[in-house]
């Protein structure tokens, strides 16, 4: 049967999945959340993959450390740093470009000048997600003090047991508040950073191959995670349906909300190498350490 589909699908001029044909399945680690949606259709194909799905930073940290994994999806400037220090890791390409919001409920303005002296509830310590939000403040002379979680699940958890607190989040974690709060107050920090740049977006996560990974292998990983994301976006309630069998955890109605807000699109090294670089230097000037000091070499890239 699935022959026959992929033969008609082939025929219609529809997206093929090319699916892994090495004999032992590649193994994959991605975060919860938007990331996770991306790859849903690489993780169905589980003769192909083996996927392991987590929470926060340190899973992520750990497999770059130990490569042990094949595929690593995570924050660009997290994969940057760690293959600046000897992770045998190549990038891909992005796969996530900016979905970080801000979120409160109160009956003032809720605006970023809200922030001023107050506490926000801040996942990724030194992680994407931190550094948007401290240089958005920085840069609009805002002061506020960050008390720090694991990951946005946690942010997500505190602020539905106190809706007083101000909290970064991101999809689907937004999808699953707006759900129980429907008059929640929202900063979109995509249009703040734009206002700022005059960038649109940002390569906020990427996929990292195992520098080790034969050439035509790490192509069809590519191949496979461009037409997962393409399927993603243009089938939301079958890409939901899926993710729920797979155990992700997120209602269907959820995920088929959070899905188009979540800025799912695979553009490969190479063409999302200028976006990578201005993104990259923006967090040099405000903190060089969590690049390792340096725009990466030609050696971060996976060229085919």
């Amino acid at each position: 049967m699935k022959k026959i589909l992929l033969a008609l699908l082939t025929v219609l001029g529809i997206g093929v999945f090319v699916g892994c044909r090495a004999e032992e399945p590649i193994s994959l680690m991605v975060p919860s959340g938007s990331p996770a949606l991306a790859q849903l259709y690489l993780q169905e194909n589980n003769e192909g993959y083996e996927v392991s799905v987590v929470n926060g930073a340190d899973p992520l940290i750990a497999a770059f450390g130990s490569e042990s994994h094949d595929v690593i999806f995570a924050p660009t400037n997290l994969g940057a740093k760690l293959i600046g220090s000897g992770a045998g890791y190549r990038f891909g390409g992005a796969v996530v470009w900016g979905n970080y919001y801000l979120v409160g409920q109160t009956t003032e303005s809720f605006t970023l000048e809200y922030l001023q002296s107050r506490t926000v509830v801040v996942f990724g310590q030194n992680q994407t997600s931190d550094i948007l939000l401290r240089y958005i403040l920085s840069e609009n002379e805002i002061t506020s003090t960050f008390q720090y979680v694991d990951a946005v699940t946690t942010a997500t958890a505190q602020f539905l047991a106190d809706d007083s607190l101000v909290i970064l989040t991101a999809e689907p974690s937004l999808s699953v508040l707006k759900e129980s709060r429907p008059d929640l107050d929202i900063i979109d920090l995509q249009a703040e950073y734009q206002k700022l740049t005059g960038e649109s977006s940002y390569p906020q996560a990427g996929v990292f191959l195992r520098s080790t990974l034969d050439s035509a292998r790490a192509r069809a990983i590519l191949d496979d995670l461009r037409f997962s994301v393409e399927r993603v976006n243009e089938n939301p309630e079958e890409a939901a349906t899926m993710a729920v069998s797979l155990g992700h955890p997120f209602s269907a109605a959820v995920l088929i909300a959070a899905i188009p807000n979540s800025h799912l699109a695979f553009v490969d090294a190479n063409l999302s190498r200028d976006a990578l670089e201005n993104y990259f230097s923006m967090i040099l000037q405000y903190n060089p350490n969590l690049l390792g000091g340096a725009l990466p070499t030609d050696e971060f890239y996976w060229v085919p």
